[in-house]
């Protein structure tokens, strides 16, 4: 419940065949999809949506939401809700990063911090980790975004394995 009513969230992840591959058995193509509703007098109306996937024709593919760090706030004390949907995309063949969004939506604000998880292996120097911020993020004014989200980043970016092929 913020200033402009009564919200819902809806994080959905579908997995189906990669399109350039539909014969093949294998769930290549994962869709995550977060949906931000609004309840107006008698129905609920689509507020915002992040919509992102991963397509992986032969390699090993993964996507998914980081659930315990999706945060609601109210940063720039509006009345507004903000929300912060973090989330990961892979596709590799072997020890790879995985791409890593963390998106902050309020209405039709949308600001991001894009990168690589830091993979961590047992007697290895770490890799990745690598990220961006989106250009207004480093703003002066968006200074409280910018260090919300990479808070965020920080919690779900680095990829501790314990052997090689096991993922945390």
């Amino acid at each position: 419940m913020d200033a402009k009513g009564e919200h819902l969230l809806v994080l959905d992840r579908k997995a189906m065949p990669a399109p350039t591959n539909p014969r093949s058995g294998r769930f290549g193509r994962i869709e995550l999809n977060g949906t931000y509703h609004l309840r107006r007098p008698g129905r609920w109306t689509v507020e915002w949506k992040v919509h992102d996937f991963v397509d992986c024709r032969e390699l090993d593919s993964e996507a998914s939401f980081f659930k315990s760090a999706v945060s609601f706030t109210d940063l720039n004390n509006d009345g507004v809700t903000e929300v912060s949907l973090p989330y990961q995309l892979f596709c590799g063949g072997g020890v790879d990063s995985s791409t890593i969004k963390v998106v902050l939506r309020e209405g039709p604000t949308k600001l991001a911090v894009r990168g690589e998880s830091l993979v961590k292996l047992p007697g290895q120097a770490p890799f990745g980790g690598t990220h961006t911020f989106d250009r207004a993020l480093l703003l002066p004014e968006n200074a409280a975004y910018k260090r919300h989200l990479y808070t965020i980043w920080q919690s779900v970016s680095v990829d501790e394995r314990k052997s090689a092929g096991q993922t945390q």
